[in-house]
């Protein structure tokens, strides 16, 4: 059967496995609490750092899995940034087989094996970085997130929504009327795509390993060439709330940055 298939693996799980058991079970906690298990239309399958969700049935539109399977991979992107955990996803479309058997879940297919196989790809036009990337074919089914080409197979989709949300609405503008923020739920999610971003800069700069440094590194340069003026603000101000306006504070510490701590292993 084809389905809409969408393979998360999460980055560096080994290394924790070895060094952070506790982070290891903040992970798993909160794999055990998406509500994409709920979901009447949508199986998961979770097997050590790897996720699976696709459709169970045909019954509804590519469009309608894809929305949502996009959204389940930002609410989980969201909550394992809050731990500095991230992880490499595809959203794709191919044969997936899956059966619940009498003791065990049976499941197999050519979109598996595709999805594993570039979401590893070191190679020439590999998925450098971290995120979500959307295979071309289904990119015209994401509606809401706004997508930016990547290689030549896929996309990569853009979570920090209300950061784009808000650049669209400024044109790249700063600093803004602070009322703006609260006029609309575009913007809820600005203190968090802050807070990304900090984390993001300071091991893209401090991390002593140069390949883990070049993947944050292009994440941050995906962004920044889609939203160059924002960026051109933050990196003067340290993407503190306060570039946005004076008076804005958030609801984040912004001095408090995990990956300093982590990385000083304080």
């Amino acid at each position: 059967m084809n389905r809409t298939f969408l393979y998360i693996d999460i980055l560096g799980f080994e290394n924790l496995v070895r060094t952070n058991s506790t982070k290891i079970d903040q992970i798993f906690a909160i794999f055990d609490t998406l509500n994409v298990h709920k979901h009447f239309a949508l199986q998961t399958v979770v097997f050590s750092d790897t996720i699976l969700v696709f459709n169970k049935d045909r019954e509804r539109s590519t469009d309608y899995y894809c929305t949502y399977l996009v959204e389940y991979a930002q609410v989980l992107f969201y909550r394992l940034s809050l731990i500095n955990v991230y992880f490499r996803g595809i959203l794709t479309f191919g044969e997936f087989n899956f059966t619940q058997m009498s003791n065990i879940q049976a499941y197999y297919g050519l979109a598996l094996i595709d999805a594993y196989r570039d979401e590893g790809n070191k190679e020439d036009g590999a998925l450098e970085g971290f995120g979500l990337y959307v295979d071309k074919r289904l990119s015209n089914e994401i509606i809401v997130f706004d997508k930016v080409p990547f290689t030549e197979k896929y996309d990569f989709i853009l979570l920090c929504q209300s950061l784009k949300n808000l650049y669209t609405t400024t044109e790249g503008i700063l600093p803004i009327d602070i009322n703006l923020l609260s006029e609309t739920n575009a913007f809820d999610r600005i203190d968090e795509d802050l807070r990304f971003f900090r984390e993001i800069e300071y091991i893209k700069r401090n991390h002593p390993f140069e390949k883990i440094r070049a993947k944050y590194q292009k994440v941050y340069d995906t962004y920044k060439a889609y939203l160059p003026l924002f960026f051109k603000t933050f990196e003067e101000q340290g993407f503190l709330p306060f570039a946005i306006n004076s008076d804005y504070t958030g609801s984040i510490n912004p001095f408090d940055i995990l990956a300093e701590k982590e990385l000083n292993g304080s």
